[in-house]
C-alpha cells in the first residue's frame, strides 16, 4: 500500500533538543549536522539543513566530501526528518509511532537497501549544506501476524558557497519489530 506521506502543508523551525537525542548514537567527532528545517509540500517531507565535518573519522584529509562522509550525512539527516516526523505525527505512517517507538528503532531497524550518489563538483566538508526528500511510501505487511514494512524512497542532495555539489536517492527500508 503506498501512503501520503503527509498530506498538510507545514514547516518546522530546527529543534536542537531533538537533534542532539538523535545524534548521540555517533562519536562526537562523527556528528556532522549542525542545525535542520523540516517542510511539508505537496506531500514531500523535506529536511534542509548545514553541515561540517572539521577532520575525517576515518582518512586523511582528502579535501572535498567523499562517499563514506556523503552516506554519514544522509544518514544523520534522514534520522533527524524521520524523528521530527514522529514527534509532529506527519502521514499516516509515522503519526503512528511514539517517539519510544523512534528511539528504539533507530538504529537496529532502519536500513539503506540502495544508494546511488553523484559527485558533480568538489564539495567543501568544512561548511556545506543538505537536503533530503521522502517522496514516497509504502507499507505491507508480509505476513498477517507481522510488523509492517515499511519502504522509503528518498533523495538528497548537497552544495557549498562555491560551485560544489552532489546528489543522489536512497531506498530505505524500516523493518518491523
Amino acid at each position: 500500500m503506498t501512503a501520503s506521506l503527509a498530506p498538510v502543508e507545514a514547516g518546522y523551525d530546527n529543534d536542537a533538543a531533538l537533534m542532539a537525542r538523535v545524534l548521540r548514537c555517533y562519536r562526537v567527532h562523527c556528528r556532522y549536522l549542525t542545525s535542520m528545517t523540516v517542510t511539508v509540500t505537496g506531500g514531500v517531507i523535506r529536511g534542509r539543513g548545514e553541515l561540517g565535518i572539521c577532520q575525517s573519522c576515518y582518512i586523511d584529509d582528502t579535501g572535498h566530501l567523499n562517499a563514506v562522509e556523503a552516506n554519514i550525512a544522509y544518514n544523520q539527516m534522514l534520522y533527524y526528518v524521520i524523528a521530527k516526523a514522529v514527534k509532529e505525527r506527519l502521514g499516516p505512517i509515522f503519526s503512528t509511532w511514539t517517539m519510544e517507538d523512534y528511539w528504539r528503532r533507530q538504529l537496529p531497524d532502519i536500513l539503506i537497501t540502495r544508494l546511488t550518489s553523484t559527485f558533480g563538483n568538489p564539495v567543501n566538508p568544512r561548511q556545506f549544506y543538505g537536503e533530503v526528500e521522502l517522496t514516497r511510501a509504502m507499507q505491507r505487511r508480509l505476513r498477517p501476524d507481522a510488523a509492517p514494512l515499511i519502504r522509503l524512497d528518498t533523495t538528497f542532495r548537497y552544495w557549498d558557497d562555491g560551485r560544489g555539489q552532489s546528489s543522489g536517492a536512497v531506498r530505505v527500508a524500516i523493518i518491523g519489530s
